[in-house]
């Protein structure tokens, strides 16, 4: 087991404790187990209500006018999303919605109106070392996004899987770790409308400038 896994086996150890869930750490993996299923929205309230109401997922936290700093094909571009977050389980659910036209992995999809399942993501707590592994396996790189606050997301394809399937690495910060460790007990306490957590949380950045 390389060192990498080695730390993700003890962070998995302190949020299963946390949790009170069994976390799986697919030992077997390159990357660790899948934490988050990602889905493009056309509206991002109304794809959280049916989410809660019809599946039954909450609560979620909405963030709003996110900018995203990114290298998408080789080139710089600023697109800006609104996201939700949710879990299912150990699983974090993440809801995208792309506003302006900004060249992105989510851009054509919109333009298509081509919604659903975008991409599969895995934790990591060395980017460099993991962009450098998923390469070394047929990965290409994408999009590489760094974020305001330090944290870094690179989107990867495949070539064999064609060129709808996407790959997600995120940066393991304090803060996306904080998430789960708040978001996974979370969940599994929620009722829609009966618990005391808000059935939704909206945050919106462009407030905070």
């Amino acid at each position: 087991m390389t060192t990498l896994h080695c730390y993700e086996e003890l962070r998995l150890v302190e949020l299963q404790q946390v949790t009170g869930f069994t976390i799986m750490s697919n030992n077997y993996s390159n990357f660790g187990a899948i934490r988050q299923l990602g889905y493009l929205v056309e509206d991002i309230d109304s794809a959280v209500d049916v989410w809660m109401q019809q599946l039954q997922a909450g609560p979620w936290t909405v963030i709003k006018n996110v900018p995203l700093l990114c290298t998408y094909m080789e080139q710089e571009s600023s697109p800006t999303v609104d996201i939700a977050l949710a879990y299912r389980g150990d699983m974090q659910i993440e809801l995208i919605q792309q506003t302006n036209d900004a060249p992105s992995p989510y851009r054509k999809y919109f333009q298509q109106k081509q919604f659903g399942l975008h991409h599969t993501a895995y934790l990591s707590h060395n980017m460099d070392a993991t962009v450098e592994q998923a390469k070394a396996l047929g990965h290409q790189v994408v999009c590489d996004i760094n974020m305001p606050d330090g944290a870094r997301y690179v989107y990867t394809q495949i070539e064999a899987l064609g060129n709808d399937v996407f790959v997600e690495f995120l940066d393991a910060t304090p803060n996306m770790l904080k998430m789960f460790e708040y978001g996974i007990p979370a969940a599994a306490k929620w009722r829609p409308g009966l618990t005391p957590e808000k059935d939704v949380t909206v945050i919106d950045l462009s407030q905070r400038i």
